[in-house]
């Protein structure tokens, strides 16, 4: 940072988990700090200079200079924008952590499957001598085990729009995921949205290592952006360096050196060609952060994939049900269909994200959804985009989604499976796409 924190008039813009995490790593600095939320927190900290609780929590921002951003707070907030404007320095979290970090640190971001592709990448990592430690937007804040790391580890974050856009430095190693479009409740548009991810690659020096979707435009473009080296991953074509589907094979290499194949496709034990990718992405970034592949394929077999993407629940009566919670968007909802053969019964719907449910409603007319049970706020826009496409499948309007599972169980027949893919936010009637999936496993389970 620009001078010690300890001289700093420091806030804290909100108080979730991340400004949580970095408020217990200031005070075990003894190093002063104020609160700003909108709400009262359920548990206060003792020994905080001041709180500011309410609407107005925004307001007064030139008493500090230097301002800890949740990431739930738009940069481009005008109350943020004028304080930028007066000199105030606009911090994170994360920016915080990349200055602080002694560990090489590999960041991961796109749309969809960074968890999946972090996970993985734990996984592959963990069969080198080097600890592992994994955090961000999946997992522990980062702050949270800074005091624990040493040179020698590895540190890799899953790093989402928010996170990002505060960013002056880059880490050592970015993976750049597909980019489509998500969030456009909380970004001015799609370019906005683009705009606030390229840090992850932006100030990486010629020494660093830029991988990206080779198969996604927008991910390609990413590498105008950054003097990196740049290394490409794909489920269509071989790589330079990188690694690739092809054959039916996970392979990968490294620069000057020959292609290996890591391990046929089937051992990857993951539902959808995007989960491939992901596989895919997580080895190329395993292999430039100089793991050895030698165990690469044992970590990939034993693989369990994360709650609530695509996550077998049970079976019963010869039906079957998966939880697909974290598919907030319509690319995850769409990859999540179009990885089933079998007749499919869609649970989807839920709070706006701003997003345009073409392509869904494209996906269910060519797919094997024979039945689509929709519940909460965008129930009539996914049902209009369906009918657009002239889809003659089967659509109900549901109250929640404990009266969609009793629908589904009712019309579903043996050989058929129950999805819960929502393309939307849970907002409107969870606290979290996490409650909304644990709530679905719950329910069918009965």
């Amino acid at each position: 940072m620009s001078q010690n924190l300890q001289d700093r008039r420091i806030g804290l813009l909100g108080f979730g988990i991340e400004n949580r995490a970095l408020a217990h790593f200031l005070q075990s600095r003894k190093i002063p700090f104020s609160v700003c939320d909108a709400r009262q927190p359920d548990a206060p900290l003792a020994n905080v200079r001041e709180w500011r609780i309410g609407a107005e929590y925004l307001d007064g921002l030139t008493d500090f200079d230097l301002l800890f951003r949740t990431p739930g707070l738009s940069s481009l907030d005008p109350c943020l924008k004028a304080a930028r404007e007066s000199g105030i320095e606009i911090s994170s979290q994360t920016r915080l952590f990349l200055h602080l970090c002694p560990a090489p640190i590999l960041g991961i971001t796109g749309t969809k499957g960074k968890g999946t592709t972090t996970s993985i990448l734990h996984a592959l990592l963990a069969t080198d001598a080097a600890r592992v430690f994994s955090g961000g937007n999946i997992g522990r804040p980062p702050i949270a085990f800074l005091d624990e790391l040493r040179s020698d580890d590895r540190v890799v974050l899953e790093l989402s729009s928010f996170q990002l856009q505060d960013l002056d430095l880059s880490p050592h190693i970015a993976l750049v995921l597909s980019i489509t479009e998500d969030h456009l409740d909380y970004h001015t548009d799609r370019a906005e949205y683009i705009a606030a991810k390229r840090p992850i690659c932006s100030h990486q020096k010629a020494t660093d290592i830029l991988i990206v979707n080779q198969d996604c435009p927008t991910a390609r473009c990413f590498a105008a952006h950054s003097p990196a080296e740049i290394w490409h991953y794909s489920v269509r074509s071989p790589v330079a360096q990188g690694a690739w589907i092809d054959d039916n094979k996970l392979w990968a290499r490294r620069p000057s050196e020959e292609a290996t194949v890591i391990c046929p496709t089937t051992d990857i034990p993951l539902r959808g060609k995007h989960t491939e990718g992901n596989a895919a992405a997580a080895v190329a970034a395993a292999i430039a952060f100089g793991a050895p592949t030698t165990n690469f394929a044992d970590a990939i077999r034993s693989f369990k994939g994360l709650p609530h993407r695509i996550e077998y629940v049970t079976e019963y009566k010869g039906i079957t049900y998966y939880n697909d919670s974290l598919a907030t968007t319509v690319d995850a909802a769409v990859a999540a269909i179009n990885s089933f053969d079998e007749p499919l019964l869609l649970i989807a719907g839920g709070a706006s994200k701003g997003a345009d449910f073409s392509a869904l409603g494209t996906c269910i007319a060519a797919s094997s959804v024979r039945a689509v049970l929709l519940i909460g706020d965008e129930a009539v826009r996914i049902e209009a985009a369906i009918r657009q496409v002239g889809a003659q499948t089967a659509v109900r309007h549901c109250h929640d989604l404990r009266e969609a599972i009793t629908i589904a169980r009712s019309t579903a027949q043996a050989g058929d499976a129950i999805l819960l893919s929502p393309a939307c936010a849970s907002f409107d009637q969870f606290s979290s796409y996490a409650e909304r999936g644990d709530l679905f496993k719950q329910l069918v389970a009965h």
